[in-house]
């Protein structure tokens, strides 16, 4: 029998990832003003895994496809040029030591919601705001994972940075979400 995937990467293909609209709890348009781009993937929570939605944001960026850190490392390199803030170094991407209370900034992001099932970070700009959201939607029998962006321009170069960018985004959320849904 031919396998197209290595035997360790055939429970990634059971993981799918949903392109849905924004559910109805989530805090995330109320951090902005105005919202001038949205979008929301979800997967099912693993079985067997903590639903907690620090363990989920845990879990994003400690998995995440090698490729999708890559590309941002080379965004970050690009974009600095322009005047968009970023990271000062990689151990700022990542949430080993962020405190998830609101108002905190930990690195390159600052916590502006939380509650027991969402936190949403994101950060101000001279060009553009943008605010993501992390959140664990239960139904009555299942969890789901959702990853949420919402973003408000200021200018014309807000909207040209996140054209290039919105493709990348497109792909990068929904790879490093089927990562984080492999069984532990």
């Amino acid at each position: 029998m031919f396998i197209p995937y290595p035997k360790e990467y055939l429970h990634l293909q059971k993981i799918k990832v949903e392109e849905i609209n924004l559910p109805k709890e989530s805090v995330i348009k109320g951090s902005l003003a105005t919202v001038d781009y949205i979008d929301s993937y979800r997967i099912p929570w693993p079985e067997g895994l903590e639903q907690d939605v620090v363990a989920l944001i845990h879990r994003l960026f400690t998995s995440a496809p090698t490729w999708t850190t890559a590309l941002t490392e080379v965004r970050n390199k690009v974009v600095r040029y322009f005047g968009i803030k970023v990271p000062e170094s990689h151990s700022q991407m990542t949430p080993y030591d962020f405190d998830f209370s609101p108002g905190n900034q930990g690195g390159f992001f600052r916590v502006y919601e939380r509650n027991d099932n969402e936190i949403v970070v994101g950060d101000n700009d001279k060009h553009l705001n943008f605010r993501i959201s992390f959140m664990i939607d239960r139904e009555e029998s299942r969890a789901w994972a959702v990853v949420s962006t919402a973003v408000q321009f200021h200018n014309w170069l807000g909207r040209a940075y996140f054209l290039p960018v919105r493709p990348f985004h497109r792909l990068m959320v929904p790879a490093m979400l089927k990562s984080a849904g492999k069984k532990a």
